[in-house]
């Protein structure tokens, strides 16, 4: 009797607690929600033209390559066109490369090619997200 009294108790606690586990969000889910927080927010400031808000979420390394926004904008077109119109946006893995993490992002632009984009993402000391780098390939060359 005892026996199955402490079998259930175990099965309940393992069954409760599993459940509970699961519902909690972990220390990288939260930061990979928060790091997407930020891709998306600079995605749409590109997409509606704002280029000081798009700028803003650039690291002060990436500012001081780029010391304004109309600058920043003009590297933007010249080289990441997909981000100022990506047609469709899928988050991959956020991946920690030698300590740095890099948000895995694909991209579709206007003509229907994918694309790529390895976010290099750094923690500010006030503990803000921004983006220290992009990194972009053609991942369906064979349509060209």
């Amino acid at each position: 009797m005892f026996k199955s009294l402490m079998l259930g108790l175990l099965s309940c606690f393992l069954i409760f607690g599993l459940t509970w586990a699961e519902d909690k969000p972990t220390e990288e889910s939260q930061v990979k929600e928060k790091i997407i927080a930020v891709i998306d927010a600079q995605l749409e400031a590109f997409q509606s033209g704002d280029a000081e808000k798009a700028y803003s979420f650039a690291t002060p390394g990436i500012q001081r390559q780029f010391p304004n926004s109309a600058i920043f904008m003009q590297m933007v077109m010249n080289g990441y066109n997909v981000l100022r119109q990506p047609t469709q946006v899928e988050y991959r893995d956020l991946r920690d490369h030698f300590g740095v993490k890099v948000q895995l992002v694909q991209l579709t632009d206007l003509n229907g090619f994918t694309f790529q984009a390895f976010y290099q993402m750094e923690q500010q000391n006030s503990g803000e997200w921004r983006i220290g780098g992009c990194m972009i390939q053609q991942v369906d060359q064979d349509k060209i």
